[in-house]
């Protein structure tokens, strides 16, 4: 064979592998793109033949958000001793149409379930097959037999309050925090302008991890219920001097991609709000409304953030006969503007314009948790308000209050 022969196919066959190369690690870099992953493994011992959990820490390094469905599943291999099992595991905290975002300069949690194979006990290795990782360790103790399972409960004597009532409650993972839940005392011009509010909201379907078409478009729909109490604590017998009653259905689109590097968070709801003060007669104050509110976070510097939030809505069998001109009063627009930081100072303002003229709402929050050595779970909470239509039974007088007290949310 000819010198030039053998360089030729020498020369083919780098080209080649050459190739291979590239197309690799092309598809590599367009999965992870500047994201680098740390893998956390299972806390507790994981039980063999049982459903099992990790955690990624997927970062970004880029300057521009990373928005992939790379990350909805992943194959994991799982060694012990000399035997190695290939599972997929799937993410629990895509979105609905399973892409995950990883914002610019920062990083994001994601929890992977998959169902440990019956014969793996002992020390085992855990491994991503689609990203590059070092392999991790963690426990896994065998199967525990239904006899030896009912002795091992029997040993461990009474129950601690809550954990058997959870048992019999799966649907509380869909109850959260809407409105913010404070109780604040009235300070100007006194203590009979005190006030609290209580409110949650519950998701009525949970689409599964490969949902399309129905089930996606059902994981939207939310039932709520707010409730704004005022309470007159400087009289002798403390009595509630109006509530506001207000369950709610409302649709929530979380997140729609508007491609903008500063924009964090992008989303629209819409829905049906019933509001009362519960009363009959002329002391009845009642309506209700159709609204759409879009909700954009903006990312500010040090993991502070901006969110606005204009909502619009339409008065629907209003009280024609007790509270006509209502919407003379409270108007038809709300411009929400919050800013803070997570664990800090947040300021939350609301502003409607109206014939009567503005009101305007700021509610100034922050953690206790730093002064009681992370013990106490509340936040210190301001409230100010000037305008009309705080409340229905008073909604044509102009009130300036100024409150404080905690929230529970906010």
């Amino acid at each position: 064979m000819s010198d030039a022969l053998k360089n030729t196919r020498l020369m083919a066959v780098f080209l080649i592998i050459f190739a291979l190369d590239a197309v690799s690690l092309h598809l590599t870099a367009a999965r992870a793109c500047t994201s680098n992953i740390f893998i956390v493994p299972p806390q507790e011992n994981a039980v063999a033949g049982q459903p099992t959990r990790f955690t990624l820490f997927v970062q970004n390094t880029g300057t521009t958000d990373v928005i992939s469905k790379d990350y909805d599943s992943v194959m994991v291999t799982l060694g012990l001793n000399d035997q190695a099992h290939v599972v997929t595991a799937i993410c629990m905290e895509t979105a609905p149409d399973g892409t995950v975002t990883v914002p610019a300069g920062g990083f994001t949690k994601l929890t992977y379930a998959f169902e440990l194979p019956q014969d793996m006990a002992g020390t085992v290795s855990l491994t991503l097959e689609d990203f590059k990782s070092n392999p991790v360790l963690f426990a896994a103790v065998p199967p525990v037999e239904p006899q030896a399972r009912e002795e091992e409960n029997a040993s461990q004597g009474q129950l601690v309050i809550g954990e058997k009532q959870n048992e019999f409650q799966p649907f509380l993972k869909n109850l959260s925090a809407y409105e913010p839940v404070y109780f604040l005392f009235g300070v100007d011009p006194g203590m009979e302008k005190s006030k609290f509010q209580i409110s949650f909201k519950y998701k009525l379907f949970n689409a599964p991890f490969d949902s399309q078409g129905l089930n996606s478009l059902l994981d939207g729909f939310h039932l709520a219920y707010t409730q704004t109490s005022y309470w007159d604590l400087k009289s002798t017998s403390k009595p509630f001097t109006d509530s506001s009653y207000k369950p709610e259905l409302f649709y929530l689109v979380p997140r729609i991609n508007l491609a903008l590097p500063w924009v964090k968070m992008f989303g629209v709801q819409g829905g049906f709000q019933h509001e009362s003060n519960g009363k009959s007669g002329d002391a009845s104050r009642s309506t209700n409304y159709i609204y759409i509110k879009p909700i954009m976070e903006i990312s500010l510097f040090d993991k502070a953030y901006l969110t606005v939030a204009p909502k619009f809505w339409a008065y629907v069998m209003n009280e024609d006969e007790t509270n006509p001109d209502l919407a003379d009063f409270r108007g038809y627009f709300d411009l929400q503007i919050q800013a803070g930081k997570p664990m800090g100072l947040c300021l939350d303002t609301h502003t409607r314009w109206a014939e009567a003229g503005p009101s305007i709402q700021a509610d100034v929050s922050y953690p206790l948790t730093s002064f009681f050595n992370n013990g106490l779970n509340l936040y210190l909470h301001l409230q100010y308000f000037n305008g009309y239509a705080e409340r229905l039974k008073t909604y044509s007088l102009k009130e300036e209050i100024f409150r404080v007290g905690f929230s529970l949310s906010r």
